[in-house]
């Protein structure tokens, strides 16, 4: 969906009154805010999340760099509390460093992410991703999402066994900075792949899963091993998966415990570097997104 234009005339002018937040968008609170400009938007975005197809996409047409960032903090902030546990804008861009040689997140890098459901904490559950694009790649960078809830629907009603492995507690390597990273920690942070009740939950990060087993010595089975196979391959089958690109002033949120989320490696850059800003966003603390298993498939509008 384009920003309507008094919408983002609405923002500039904000900007005007409160050019703070300009340098610093961290300083808008949920409490704080009240724009009412930016109801009707962030009620579809919702609707989107809840009852649509789990994602959203709105283009910021001609905001300037950092009207564009207050805008997307004040949707972001509206839409439900941020999780800050690695800022209130995060930068998605390479740092020319391997998440192989160095427990780093694959954001930090060029490489393909791989479906996936962002944090790898077991107490830390982003009810939505939402992704600022500033500057993108011109060689790559394509964004991918998966509708994991249908996903894992044809795998329990077609592949019952891979289905009960997916239920399984798996740990995951801890690679948050800040937090403790030893055995004990490791063993906590344990959790299923996959909830069917009391309401659907998918969390997914198959390298940090195979990575923290091993470092606990209990690497994954073969039985394992190939679930998580069956897993990738039905997340890819055409009628699960969408494709996009996101061009400068894209705005992107994804329901992050029913879609599985991820971009393809990029090699070209711009001056600068590939950048985009990510926010977690706590849904549940602001009633929950829930999702409708009625839903057919995804679609994408740009």
């Amino acid at each position: 969906m384009p920003l309507p234009e008094d919408v983002a005339r609405a923002i500039e002018a904000f900007g005007a009154e409160f050019p703070a937040l300009l340098r610093e968008p961290e300083g808008l609170t949920r409490e704080a805010v009240d724009f009412e400009a930016l109801r009707p938007l962030v009620e579809w975005v919702r609707s989107e999340l809840d009852a649509g197809p789990g994602f959203a996409a709105v283009a910021l047409g001609s905001l300037g760099l950092a009207y564009a960032r207050l805008a997307f903090g004040l949707i972001g902030v509206m839409l439900a509390p941020p999780i800050d546990r690695y800022g209130f804008h995060y930068a998605v861009a390479d740092t020319g460093q391997s998440y192989e040689e160095k427990a780093i997140p694959i954001s930090m890098t060029r490489a393909s992410t791989g479906l996936h459901t962002d944090s790898s904490a077991r107490d830390c559950v982003p009810g939505t991703v939402a992704l600022l694009c500033e500057r993108p790649s011109s060689d790559g960078g394509e964004s991918l999402i998966a509708d994991a809830f249908s996903a894992c629907r044809w795998i329990r009603d077609n592949r019952p066994e891979v289905d009960e492995i997916l239920q399984r507690s798996f740990v995951r390597k801890i690679v948050t900075p800040g937090l403790d990273k030893g055995l004990d920690s490791l063993r906590r942070n344990r959790f299923p792949i996959v909830r069917w009740g009391p309401e659907f939950e998918f969390r997914y990060m198959r390298y940090w899963i195979v990575e923290g087993q091993k470092e606990l010595g209990q690497p994954l089975s073969t039985a394992e091993l190939g679930a998580f196979d069956l897993l990738d391959e039905t997340l890819m089958r055409p009628e699960f998966l969408t494709t996009f690109r996101l061009e400068a002033g894209d705005m992107l949120f994804v329901n992050n415990t029913h879609l599985a989320h991820g971009r393809t490696a990029y090699g070209e850059v711009p001056a600068g570097g590939r950048l985009l800003w990510r926010m977690w966003l706590d849904e549940r603390a602001a009633g929950g997104v829930g999702y409708k298993p009625e839903r057919t498939g995804l679609s994408w509008a740009p």
